[in-house]
């Protein structure tokens, strides 16, 4: 077999395996007394990487979870949640590279299947029925520009704003397209992503030892002083927040056009959301997951602790479903049975498993996930009704 189709092969069964665990996990009731009328529900489809999948968060205090109880309030029908994100995803990845670790659980940060596989796996689930797609949830392009290069303090600025530029608008532009060929009758929610570190990020002991310890192996970067250090890496996050919500923006205006110029209605909406500078990083009001060391909550990103050189028990990210996801990144990298391993492999191996057990580090917590909730149905409270989504014999009105 080739590794190109057994890269399909890999992609697909993923994708049956996701959907089979998310059905198994099936949530609670939304919220609340309400139940949605008989007759045609409303069919969301969610795509994309870690923030969209709701990394460290509870299946009911994800955003997309959120928006689907609300949809079936402000509707008075049934919402049909279906779920292809996982962490890791990046918006295309080398077809011909096969995978050499695999998981069914989008908790474990991996980069297959990519989110146009993702894309792939949803046409072939829904087949005829893709008609029938209301409304599409979709993020992608930080896994593509990779947080690596927004933590290292050497990163050239020019070289990052051209790689933006490649992954979240000519990426998310192509990306797009086959999103909305592939199910022509839904509305696109494409939301921002944030800024990593601020100027309102803390400025102590640990957060210096990170920085230092992220770039220590870079000759330039031992020569800088902590404020450089500092200073550099708040530049390359302003960098990646601005150019990254142009970019997005942009992406999501230039397919609206093109439809435009086919008489076709707009079918994508950029929603911004509202992650200011106090909320990042280790910030003082951040809406991310932190870590917990003793008695204290410091705030965290998950690419920090491949390079931590202190023992990492007395280190635990503060999300809601660490335990489990640390269970599922046991069992997908653990030492292969029956084949020997380089030295090369054996590392890749095991910095892939710190990664993933911290992997919330960074990613919106409860509160994080609420300020997305909330933007989004900004946006799509002036679609349902353009949409003709609301069931009208019986609709409540919410506020």
């Amino acid at each position: 077999m080739s590794r190109t189709r057994t890269s399909k092969v890999f992609a697909l069964a993923f994708a049956v395996g996701l959907v089979l665990t998310l059905a198994r996990g099936a949530r609670a009731d939304c919220p609340g007394d309400f139940k949605p009328a008989a007759g045609q529900p409303l069919d969301m489809l969610v795509l994309g990487d870690s923030i969209m999948w709701g990394q460290g968060l509870k299946p009911e205090q994800k955003f997309s979870w959120r928006i689907k109880c609300w949809l079936q309030e402000k509707t008075n029908r049934e919402v049909r949640q279906t779920v292809f994100a996982h962490s890791g995803a990046l918006i295309s990845v080398d077809p011909a590279t096969a995978p050499r670790f695999k998981s069914n659980d989008g908790e474990v940060n991996l980069p297959y299947p990519s989110i146009n596989e993702e894309l792939d796996q949803a046409r072939d689930f829904y087949g005829p029925a893709s008609a029938k797609v209301n409304l599409i949830l979709l993020d992608g392009c930080i896994n593509d520009v990779d947080v690596s290069n927004l933590l290292n303090v050497t990163t050239d600025p020019n070289w990052l704003r051209e790689r933006i530029n490649t992954s979240c608008k000519l990426g998310m532009h192509d990306l797009l397209k086959r999103v909305t060929e592939s199910f022509p009758n839904a509305q696109v929610i494409v939301p921002s992503y944030y800024r990593i570190v601020s100027d309102s990020t803390a400025d102590n002991a640990f957060i210096r030892l990170l920085a230092k310890n992220l770039n220590n192996k870079r000759p330039e970067a031992r020569r800088m002083t902590d404020k450089e250090m500092r200073d550099r890496l708040i530049k390359l996050s302003e960098l990646w927040y601005r150019a990254s919500t142009g970019d997005l923006r942009e992406a999501v205006d230039r397919l609206n056009a093109e439809l435009a110029a086919r008489n076709l209605p707009p079918k994508a909406t950029f929603v911004e959301i509202d992650f200011w500078p106090e909320h990042s990083f280790s910030a003082a009001e951040t809406l991310l997951w932190n870590f917990i060391f003793g008695s204290t909550n410091l705030s965290g990103l998950r690419k920090f602790i491949v390079t931590l050189s202190f023992g990492t028990a007395a280190y635990k990210p503060n999300d809601e479903v660490r335990e489990s996801r640390v269970r599922s990144c046991n069992e997908t990298f653990k030492a292969p049975k029956g084949q020997k391993e380089t030295d090369a492999e054996k590392r890749d191996r095991k910095d892939r498993l710190l990664i993933c057990r911290y992997a919330s580090l960074g990613h919106p917590n409860q509160m994080g996930a609420l300020v997305y909730t909330e933007a989004i149905k900004g946006q799509l409270q002036w679609i349902i009704d353009k949409a003709g989504w609301k069931n009208v014999s019986k609709t409540q009105a919410l506020p």
